[in-house]
């Protein structure tokens, strides 16, 4: 599989047509809203819709899978900001449920389907359900778990996937206004310390925070996407990788170190060729694994390589603590992860 730099063409062409600020906090923020964060939340938006109306066509698991990965791929470029202070629009979880721990998913699925749930035929009541059995994580199991997947058109399961498919684009569509709406994440960023701002009393704290969704979203790559299959030595865990029935732990790290890669790079006042140099490596030595859903992660010389790609990150956080943190006087703060 072959994967994009991790400085989007799209980050590039958009900041090279902002103009200069006097204030480089003010600037920083001006960047990252307008070169990663609008063509992000646009993006997923876009994808999960494009998700829903294929389903809404042909809700077949074979017909999804295509439409599944691109809305999945989308996701990841706006997580990062969800294992920060910026909560998803309130949906961060139910987009994203993962890890689940106690095998909630399966259950809620099996239950309702079961029972033959009229819940989804009605999408504000459908928006009620368990997380469990809503988000990208409930839908990789019906497209790709053989137990949930054979499932014909004009069955429930049917029913169920279209429901679960229109529900995500109306939780991105939801994650748009949580952003661009009036009094939304974009606003308060770029009006930090200005009177009546009621999240950012400076423009330092806006920008502490951008600079603690680089940090978490680093720190949950090495620590959970990575931290979960690896185990520890004595006793690995492959199947606890995130993804793993669609064969999308090591795609999930990729695209995950590739935008907070963008991120970093785009927030940094000189750019952050360190920290993107660190990521790259990174994400060549996850490729290099040809291991998609980290199975092998319990074989002694694939738990090393993991182990590198760790060392990759952690990294790229010192790096990122030089290009952001010093360059801009600010440090990392409390992120949705911390106590977890």
């Amino acid at each position: 599989m072959r994967y994009v730099s991790l400085a989007f063409a799209l980050v590039s062409s958009v900041t090279a047509a902002l103009p200069a600020a006097a204030d480089p906090l003010h600037d920083a923020v001006r960047r990252v809203v307008a070169g990663y964060i609008t063509p992000a939340v646009a993006g997923f938006s876009e994808q999960a819709q494009s998700l829903a109306e294929a389903a809404g066509a042909d809700c077949t698991a074979s017909n999804l899978v295509a439409p599944y990965h691109e809305a999945f791929d989308a996701w990841l470029r706006i997580e990062p900001f969800a294992l920060s202070s910026f909560d998803a629009g309130g949906h961060a979880k139910a987009i994203s449920f993962w890890p689940d721990k106690k095998g909630m998913i399966p259950r809620a699925l099996a239950v309702m389907i079961d029972e033959q749930d009229p819940v989804v035929s009605d999408a504000t009541e459908f928006a009620d359900v368990s997380i469990a059995a809503r988000g990208l994580f409930a839908l990789e199991y019906m497209l790709f778990d053989p137990a949930f997947a054979a499932y014909p058109q004009d069955s429930y399961s049917c029913d169920l996937v279209q429901a679960q498919t229109a529900d995500l684009a109306a939780m991105a569509q939801d994650v748009h206004q949580a952003w661009f709406g009036e009094g939304g994440f974009a606003e308060l960023l770029e009006t930090a310390g200005e009177e009546g701002n009621p999240r950012y009393f400076t423009p330092r704290e806006a920008v502490q925070a951008l600079y603690t969704t680089v940090t978490a979203s680093l720190e949950h790559d090495r620590d959970v996407r990575l931290g979960r299959p690896m185990g520890s030595f004595d006793k690995p865990r492959p199947i606890r990788a995130e993804a793993r029935r669609s064969e999308r732990s090591a795609r999930n790290l990729i695209g995950s170190l590739q935008a907070i890669g963008a991120l970093a790079d785009t927030l940094a006042p000189n750019g952050a060729p360190q920290t993107v140099a660190a990521l790259d490596d990174a994400v060549a030595q996850t490729t290099a694994l040809d291991d998609p859903s980290f199975a092998r992660s319990d074989d002694l010389g694939q738990r090393f390589k993991m182990e590198v790609i760790q060392q990759r990150i952690e990294a790229a956080e010192h790096a990122a603590a030089n290009e952001i943190g010093v360059a801009l006087g600010v440090s990392a703060g409390f992120n949705a992860g911390d106590g977890d």
